[in-house]
């Protein structure tokens, strides 16, 4: 374990993690800005105008309003500037860091490979999330910063690690119910088997706890009511359009979705310039599969073991049972609801698949050139990033049709020029969202005169 954590073996993890944060702040202009991004942005700029917090966020696809906690987040960058790529870099940056240094506080806590993390964030779907201006890809860094948070207690028995993964499991199904495939298991470990600890640092946790009530207060007051209203018959009907409960039931092996990006340019634009890589990069990142499942399979295999054998758990082992726990319940959700296997509806659990290809990356870097899996897979997952930069940057979202933060900016600027308070428009785009237009022109008043 000690060799593992040399001072200049994770320097280079360090840096490595540093220079994964790159693509995140490349051309923030060209992210997408079409339905939840204006909406949710324009709810903060009345929430300030208004001079109150925000009560809640967007409603999700079974008419249940998520949490306030990322309306007010935008709130507090909203006094900082308007300018909506600058928003971009500080949300991006933030959230991206927050991600990377939980992945090292995790690797550090059970001796795993650290330079294994920077792989793990720099795949194309991780640094556009980390980028978006929505509401549920805050659940990336919280859920990260949770189970890191829980492995440090785990071995340090430090109150602070126990109140920021208390406070974060706590938040995170209230910014989307996705969340409680990472938030369930970790409090119900917490409330199981470490109560005495919980008991002693009470009054710690009941500031946390008192602080997030004051944030949430007006929205857990609603939100039962909407609960009894609607869940029952979101449950029957299920996600519209969604798959088969059975095969829904299968996400926890599908996390590869979110953490691979193989077909991120695909159903975006046209082909990158240099097909042969492009290829050579999609069956490199698609290797996190393999590793997912081989994580999987080595986890169950020594939690089975230590609880026949009667072995005490050691903490990594701990943590295994709790991200099994979360996979479990995650199968549980996604079958219930009939929720699609889409990289976005693994938010919540990014930090468990993630985790189960750092114990097979670990378990294969003892043989040798055992870690060459995991290399090709953060390099093919690097050149899917760069690569599609590139392109979105030259020619947007040609396929869906998407407009991009920056196009949207240049024409809100330029119809601050004229006197009209209507605008009349034949893009069909804009004629479905006209949110893209109206929360610009809220963030670029014109100038009197």
């Amino acid at each position: 374990m000690e060799a593992a954590f040399a001072p200049a073996r994770f320097r280079f993890a360090l840096a490595l993690a540093l220079f994964a944060l790159v693509p995140v702040v490349l051309w923030p202009g060209d992210v997408s800005w079409l339905i939840d991004e204006p909406r949710i942005l324009a709810a903060a700029w009345h929430a300030n105008h208004g001079g109150q917090l925000a009560d809640g966020g967007l409603y999700g696809n079974f008419g249940i309003r998520y949490g306030p906690l990322p309306t007010q987040i935008y709130q507090a960058l909203l006094l900082l500037t308007h300018d909506p790529r600058v928003l971009v870099l500080l949300r991006g940056l933030g959230c991206a860091a927050v991600t990377s240094g939980a992945l090292l506080w995790l690797a550090r806590s059970l001796a795993l490979p650290a330079w294994f993390a920077a792989a793990l964030v720099v795949s194309p779907h991780l640094v556009n999330y980390h980028r978006v201006l929505w509401d549920a890809n805050f659940c990336l860094p919280l859920g990260t910063l949770a189970f890191a948070a829980l492995a440090d207690f785990l071995r340090t028995a430090r109150p602070l690690s126990l109140r920021i993964c208390t406070g974060a499991s706590a938040v995170l199904p209230l910014i989307h119910p996705m969340a409680l495939a990472l938030a369930g298991p970790v409090l119900g470990w917490l409330a199981w088997r470490e109560r005495a600890a919980l008991w002693r640092d009470r009054r710690a946790l009941a500031v946390v706890g008192a602080g997030l009530l004051a944030l949430h207060a007006q929205y857990l007051w609603h939100v039962p009511g909407q609960l009894v209203a609607r869940l029952s018959g979101s449950v029957e009907k299920g996600y519209p359009g969604g798959a088969s409960r059975a095969a829904s039931a299968l996400a926890p092996l599908l996390g590869g979705r979110l953490l691979s990006g193989a077909d991120y340019l695909e159903n975006l634009a046209r082909p990158a310039p240099l097909p042969a890589l492009q290829m050579a990069a999609q069956w490199s990142a698609q290797l996190i599969y393999p590793l997912i499942w081989l994580g999987l399979a080595l986890g169950l295999w020594r939690v089975w073991r230590a609880w026949r054998t009667g072995e005490k758990f050691s903490v990594r082992e701990n943590m295994t049972a709790v991200a099994l726990a979360g996979l479990f319940v995650q199968a549980g959700l996604s079958g219930l609801m009939r929720i699609p296997a889409l990289p976005q509806y693994f938010f919540g659990s990014y930090v468990l698949h993630a985790f189960m290809a750092w114990l097979a990356v670990e378990a294969l870097s003892r043989w040798r050139a055992g870690a060459l899996p995991g290399v090709l897979y953060g390099a093919g997952a690097a050149v899917l990033t760069v690569s599609a930069a590139l392109v979105l940057h030259a020619h947007g979202f040609e396929k869906p049709r998407w407009p991009t933060l920056g196009n949207s900016s240049a024409v809100a600027r330029k119809l601050n020029l004229f006197s009209d308070t209507t605008v009349e428009t034949d893009a069909a785009v804009l004629q479905r969202n006209p949110q893209i237009l109206r929360t610009l022109r809220l963030l670029f008043p014109p100038q009197l005169g």
